[in-house]
């Protein structure tokens, strides 16, 4: 505990530092965002959209802070990346993992831009407005922006985009999610495009600011081209991809925003812990993810920097809902009193990270979030007495864990926590590709499963763990007064409203159970000496658009 309170301490001081760094926009233009609240004075800072969890829409663009005049970089940059990335196409439902909003963030881009300090800015558009009840938005777009193809951008792109990701042949991709209740989509011309959804939405803009929303080229994908996945319209473009292995990318000439620092990029996926180390020790790659227990090895050392952050997402046992056993209250009830988050933590993390602090279902910085819910504390005997009168009877159950260290360690965990009140379980672990399919709603006949969750700051994002038939839906849970709630809320301004409807969904599901949250991981990820420019956000989608490394660093 002593060392995941010091590490919230210090990411204060850490977020402070890359609140100013990179990002994808021009120098702020005097010419501010469209939108239907109330006119400020000029040159006012308070915010100009409906408040979406945290995020504001402010008059200009942020400042930021740019690496040291007059330095000479590294001109190729070098990184492990976390997991496995089989296919790179934002319309393919197969190609979704851990790392795709690093790659969203490199070879292409949404249509606004979300800060680190939670701000919307612009990017493909200029300028943005929705009407009264939030049931159309209308995006000016910028103009002379070209996709790595050649072919110029234009709102025909965006309205390609929606309609193909929403198709039902291609269901489950990463920007369908986004568009998922868009009724109709329309271009004004070549430069305005306006998006009618089924029902109103405040959170709408942050849909479409999410890094994995891109914008793909229409030219590409009807032209047959089989890299038409690869072209977007962002800082680096993609000129090789080895499956599992390697991506590489090379600095868009034509980008139209800020140049790239690096002329080439390089993600490499390497299995072995030891020999990623020896990797960064050998100087042979740039950007290196470390566990707790290389942190103070790193820190001390001159040759390194150290970058750190907690993640939103939320680490977690999802019981299957669909199945007697799991499915039963008693049994679950028996399985919360019998864990121990803070021994999880310590086992798969070495402590460096955020216990799951309330009973609650919720990101480490989800907007209304409910403090008051208690977490279950273990107690064995509890435990026990829960279990008597469940379902019970000795049968073996399966953990179904992602094959990455601190999932699978965790797994470790439960499945020995478990074993002190009797219940016996084996592990099965799948990389990303295969937990998709070993998980996904048709096909999951798991008892547990250990992974995370993927919350943004918006409490929405709660809506595709709870989504019937959605695959991020890993409980298999389906309660329609949820449901109600999730779309009643999403179209409720911010206000005692709308926080009164998020904390009664998060009481239902801590009642309920579907969901047992452990903990929020504290990720670390060591740099050469010189390195610079990436924005570590806590979603894990880091921007490393701006990155680079000084050849001369004092």
């Amino acid at each position: 505990m002593k060392k995941a309170l010091c590490l919230i301490l210090s990411l204060v001081l850490c977020i402070g530092l890359f609140a100013g760094c990179g990002g994808k926009t021009e120098a702020p233009k005097t010419d501010t965002p469209a939108t239907e609240a109330p006119a400020k004075e000029e040159g006012s800072k308070e915010p100009v959209l409906i408040n979406t969890g945290g995020a504001v829409t402010e008059a200009g663009a942020a400042e930021t802070t740019p690496p040291p005049k007059e330095a000479e970089y590294y001109d190729e940059l070098r990184m492990y990346i976390g997991d496995k990335v089989a296919i790179i196409d934002p319309m393919n439902p197969a190609a979704g993992g851990t790392q795709l909003g690093i790659i969203d963030h490199l070879a292409y881009d949404s249509l606004v831009y979300y800060t680190i300090d939670g701000k919307y800015e612009p990017c493909l558009a200029t300028e943005w407005s929705a009407n009264d009840d939030a049931t159309v938005w209308t995006f000016k777009l910028r103009e002379g922006v070209k996709f790595h193809n050649g072919e110029p951008f234009t709102a025909d792109d965006v309205v390609f985009t929606e309609q193909f990701s929403t198709d039902k042949d291609h269901s489950g991709n990463s920007v369908g999610n986004a568009f998922q209740y868009v009724d109709k989509v329309e271009a004004n011309g070549d430069y305005e495009v306006t998006f009618t959804l089924s029902r109103g939405n405040v959170d709408f803009i942050y849909n479409v600011a999410n890094p994995c929303t891109v914008i793909v080229n229409r030219e590409a994908y009807e032209s047959g081209d089989e890299h038409a996945g690869w072209i977007g319209t962002g800082p680096f473009k993609i000129v090789d991809m080895v499956p599992n292995d390697s991506i590489t990318y090379e600095a868009f000439e034509d980008y139209w925003g800020e140049k790239p620092l690096c002329k080439k990029f390089t993600q490499r996926y390497i299995a072995e812990e030891t020999a990623r180390n020896i990797m960064l020790e050998n100087d042979e790659i740039d950007f290196c993810n470390v566990s707790g227990q290389y942190i103070k090895q790193y820190s001390e050392d001159p040759r390194f920097v150290i970058n750190s952050y907690v993640m939103n997402n939320l680490n977690y046992v999802a019981f299957n809902m669909s199945k007697p056993i799991t499915g039963d209250i008693n049994f679950r009830l028996a399985c919360a009193y019998a864990l121990d988050r803070e021994e999880i933590l310590d086992i798969a993390l070495d402590g460096y990270g955020a216990v799951c602090e309330t009973g609650a279902y919720w990101g480490y910085k989800t907007a209304y979030k409910n403090y008051d819910i208690p977490a279950w504390e273990q107690d064995l005997d509890k435990a026990k007495e829960y279990l008597a009168k469940s379902p019970y009877n000795g049968e073996k159950m399966t953990i179904c864990a992602l094959a990455m260290p601190q999932t699978s360690k965790a797994a470790q965990a439960i499945q020995n926590q478990l074993a002190n009140i009797g219940i016996t379980c084996e592990i099965e672990t799948f990389d990303s590709p295969g937990m998709v399919a070993a998980t996904s709603w048709d096909a999951n006949d798991k008892d547990f499963i250990v992974t995370s969750g993927a919350l943004s700051p918006l409490g929405d994002s709660i809506r595709t763990l709870v989504t019937p038939k959605n695959n991020n839906n890993k409980a298999k849970y389906d309660n329609p007064e949820v449901m109600e709630l999730v779309n009643k809320a999403a179209a409720t301004p911010d206000g005692p409203e709308r926080q009164e409807m998020y904390y009664k969904i998060q009481q239902i599901m801590h009642d309920e159970l579907p969901y047992y949250g452990t903990f929020h991981m504290a990720l670390y990820i060591a740099g050469q000496k010189g390195t610079g420019g990436t924005i570590f956000f806590p979603t894990n989608f880091h921007d490393y658009g701006l990155a680079y490394r000084l050849k001369n660093p004092e």
